[in-house]
């Protein structure tokens, strides 16, 4: 009799935890750090923008290729524009866009300018000794930089 009082409580508990994180997660979306569609959509557009840039395209031309089904690569060789020439668009782009975001942190008293000319150097040092892969053009640390 107690060992069956026992398992009742111990599924009844396994159930209230299931349920309260359920809650938590639907309150937080599935994950934690999901995007709501105002930003899902301005995160598109904001790719749709960068891209046209890189191969030299209008917003609209991508976004018609895009809809038709056609991958970055295609249609940046219906563009003339190879596979290397495009990975070698898009890594300028990201270094870019590190650039950008460590100058960020060093304005914003995050880190210093030491530090920052620090970490691009490794990422750069990293992805030299790493091509073909992303070689560390990430910040690292989940920041999402």
């Amino acid at each position: 009799m107690k060992k069956s009082k026992f398992i009742a409580y111990a599924a009844l508990a396994t159930l209230g935890t299931g349920i309260l994180g359920a809650g938590v997660a639907s309150a937080h979306g599935l994950f934690w750090n999901a995007s709501s569609p105002e930003q899902i959509a301005a995160n598109q557009l904001t790719a749709f923008q960068n891209e046209a840039a890189m191969l030299g395209i209008s917003v609209d031309e991508l976004k018609s290729e895009w809809a038709q089904g056609k991958s970055l690569i295609e249609i940046a060789q219906a563009n003339g524009i190879t596979k290397e020439q495009l990975q070698q668009k898009m890594k300028d782009a990201r270094l870019a866009q590190i650039k950008t975001s460590l100058q960020a942190l060093v304005t914003n008293g995050v880190i210093t300018q030491a530090q920052a000319d620090a970490r691009l150097q490794s990422i750069q040092n990293n992805q030299a000794t790493h091509p073909g892969r992303r070689g560390g053009m990430g910040m690292g640390m989940g920041m999402g930089l």
